[in-house]
Parts: structure tokens; sequence; C-alpha cells
């Protein structure tokens, strides 16, 4: 008997041993980059298959989350690596204290003078650098974020403001559509339906979230900004989309509100709304069985999650109950 539990138990830890495309999308961090942090600051220690394949555990996800959850804090990898390695959190709290956040300043620095001088090769050269690090949303928060916020705010005070900001949009734009096109085909959970409301005209904020929805796994119909919202079931019922996700940025009008309610209302699939415009309540689209997400592309994953698991349901394959949402 002592054998035979002793040999269920082998079996049970070999299967919870998972490829390291599973841990990524488990935890929406790249194969390149959980490859990084194991090669560069031996932050994980996966087992190894006779031919050299990485296999991973539930306890990698937990420590890759906890890594996650410390980057966003805003401390670094070498100190985190130091951390974990000791088992305290004494040198985070002192980098904490000394309020250092020197890996994002130089990534803003070295990015505002490539834009500066209107050199695409100093950007994609500090790009790759902190992609390959670290996931694309935080990336997203803490570098893309705040130079298109820093041009907008800055471009009547430069000869060559408005030059530049038109120079990094097209540049983030190009970059951000070759890497969606790479990772489309890579993915195999649920497909969801990212578009911009009626009336939108940018839309790099959700181009970003669907690179990050594509890296937890997600297969992503992108229609960019601007979409009719009467054409939507449509496109829902014939792509078979398990959930629509809107972007809207300010100013969102009534009619477009009601007009969203009455669509989250009539389909089977859930609605959800993301941008600057989700941050505040919206009464009628909530009732309806609308779910906000928020402007934070990290934040809006995980309620994106709830709403559209990215694994069991996209195998099962079974319709979402519609009060599950509200």
């Amino acid at each position: 008997m002592a054998k035979l539990l002793r040999s269920n138990k082998a079996i049970s830890d070999l299967q919870e041993r998972f490829p390291i495309r599973v841990l990524a999308e488990q935890t929406g961090v790249g194969t390149s980059t959980l490859r990084a942090w194991e090669r560069r600051y031996g932050l994980l220690d996966p087992e190894r298959t006779p031919k050299g394949h990485r296999l991973y555990s539930s306890q990698d996800v937990r420590r890759v989350e906890r890594i996650l959850d410390l980057l966003n804090e805003g401390h670094s990898l070498s100190a985190i690596a130091r951390d974990l390695k000791a088992g305290d959190r004494s040198e985070l709290n002192q980098e904490k204290l000394a309020g250092r956040s020197g890996v994002w300043a130089g990534y803003l620095d070295g990015t505002l003078q490539a834009i500066a001088d209107f050199s695409n090769e100093r950007l994609e050269a500090v790009f790759n650098e902190a992609t390959s690090l670290h996931p694309l949303e935080l990336v997203t928060e803490r570098l893309i974020e705040p130079v298109l916020v820093q041009l907008g705010e800055q471009w009547h005070a430069r000869d060559a403001g408005i030059a530049e900001e038109h120079f990094y949009s097209a540049w983030v734009r190009n970059r951000l559509g070759a890497r969606f096109h790479h990772a489309t085909g890579q993915a195999h959970g649920p497909k969801i339906l990212c578009a911009g409301l009626p009336g939108s005209h940018h839309d790099t904020g959700l181009l970003l979230f669907s690179l990050a929805a594509l890296s937890r796994g997600y297969r992503v119909l992108y229609l960019g900004a601007d979409l009719p919202l009467a054409q939507t079931p449509f496109v829902v019922a014939r792509a078979a989309a398990r959930g629509v996700v809107f972007s809207a940025r300010v100013g969102m009008d009534t009619e477009i509100h009601a007009k969203l309610a009455d669509l989250s209302r009539s389909l089977e699939v859930p609605v959800l709304l993301g941008g600057p415009s989700s941050d505040q309540p919206l009464e009628k689209f909530e009732d309806a069985g609308g779910v906000r997400l928020g402007s934070r592309i990290s934040v809006a994953l995980k309620v994106l999650g709830i709403h559209v698991p990215p694994f069991a349901s996209a195998s099962r394959g079974v319709p979402v109950n519609r009060g599950s949402r509200r």
C-alpha cells in the first residue's frame, strides 16, 4: 500500500510540472523575460527534462507573482533577487525608504533623449532592454505612458514638441503592432474582441492592453478605434468571441453610455469597458451587467480574468452565465 501511495505521489508530482509557455500564460510574464530572470538574477530554478526543457510548478507561479508584486512596489530586480535569497525584506525596505527608482528613471531619460534626437535606434535599444527584464504592462505603466504624458504636457514648450510627440506615437504603434502580429499566433485561450468606442480616435492604450491580454493566453480580435456599436453583435457571433472589451478615453457622452448599456444587456457574453472613462461609476452600464476595467492595465487584466477566465473555460466551450456578471 505504501509503495502504491509513493507511486501515485510521483505521478501526481510529474503531472503538476508544466513548460515555460504555461508559466508565461498564467503570470503574464513573457518566456524571454522568465529566462532572463533565471539567467541574470537566479530568480527561478526550474527542473529540466532529459532533453533540457524547463519544467515549472505551481510554486514557481507563486514566486513569479511575488516578484511582480515587488516590481509593482517599485523595487529593482537585483534587490528582489538578494531579498528572496536572504529570506527577509531588509534590503527592499531600505530601497523603498531611499526612494530609489533608478532603473525606470534611466529608461525614461534615455527614451526622452532618443526622442529629442529622433533616434529610432536608441528608442529600440531602451525598449528592448526594458522589455527583456520586465513584463510589458509594467513597461507600459512605468515608461511608455509617462513618456506620452510628458510629451503631451510639454509639446508647446519645445521647438519640435509636436514633431517629437508624433514621432514617438508613430514609433509606439509600429513597434507594438509588430509585437502584436508576432504574439497573435501563440495564444490558445478564449477569444476576446477589443475595440474603441464610437468617436475614439486614439487606440494606443487599447493596443497595449490587447498585447498584455495576448501574453496571458487570450486570442485577441483587435478592431482598433471608433467601432460602431451596432455591428458588435455580428462580430461576436461570427468570431465566437467570449467577451468584448471597449476602450474609452474621457468624456463619454450619455448617448454612447446608453447604447453601451443596451449592448451589454443584449449580448450573451461579458461587455467590459477600460480606459480613463471607466475609472468612475457608470450606473446604466453596470446595472445592465457591464463591467468596468479601469485605466490601469495590470488591474484590468485581473478583472478580465474573473469574467472571462483565460484557461479552464476556453477548453470547455461553456457559455458565460450572464447572471454571474452582475
